[in-house]
C-alpha cells in the first residue's frame, strides 16, 4: 500500500470511498466511531515527538477509518485483513508494513483477528488532540485541498 497514486486517482477515489462508507455505516454494515471504541481497544503510546496507537480487531469486523491528513507509517502485526485502497482490494497478512498516504481513508474487513500499529509524528500527547491534529471529518477539509486537487 506504499505506491502513491495520481492525484486525479486520489480525488476520484476519495469521492467514492466517501459514498461507500456512508452507505456502509447508515445501512449497520460497518461500525459506527462509537462502536469502534467500544469494541476495538486502543492503547496509546508516546515518545520524543511520536504517538503510536495500537488497536486490536476482532475478526469479521468492517471498518472505516478516518481521513488522513498526513502520511504515516503502519503495521500489521497480527492476521490478515482485506483493504480498499485506490489501488483496488489489497490483501494484508502479519508481518506486514506499510505507508498510508495524506489525503485517504480506508475501508478494512478483518478476516481474522488483528493487531493494528500506526506511528505519527506529533508533539501533542492528548489522542483526542492528536485525532484532530491527523484526520478530517471528510474531503470536503480545507486541509485536504492540495492533495485532491485535478
Amino acid at each position: 500500500m506504499s505506491a502513491v497514486a495520481p492525484i486525479s486517482v486520489k480525488a476520484k477515489f476519495a469521492d467514492a470511498t466517501a459514498s461507500l462508507a456512508s452507505r456502509l455505516q447508515s445501512q449497520g454494515h460497518a461500525m459506527s466511531d462509537v462502536e469502534q471504541r467500544k469494541y476495538n481497544p486502543v492503547t496509546h503510546g508516546f515518545a520524543d515527538g511520536i504517538y503510536m496507537r495500537t488497536v486490536k480487531l476482532p475478526a469479521d469486523q468492517v471498518l472505516v477509518g478516518k481521513v488522513h491528513k498526513k502520511a504515516h507509517p503502519f503495521f500489521l502485526l497480527k492476521g490478515t485483513m482485506q483493504v480498499l485502497t485506490e489501488h483496488g482490494v489489497e490483501e494484508l497478512t502479519a508481518p506486514y508494513s506499510g505507508i498510508t498516504p495524506a489525503g485517504t481513508q480506508r475501508i478494512v474487513y478483518t478476516n481474522t483477528e488483528c493487531e493494528f500499529v500506526t506511528v505519527h509524528a506529533t508533539e501533542l500527547t492528548d489522542p483526542d488532540a492528536i485525532e484532530e491534529e491527523l484526520t478530517a471529518e471528510n474531503f470536503e477539509s480545507p486541509e485536504l485541498a492540495k492533495l485532491l486537487e485535478v
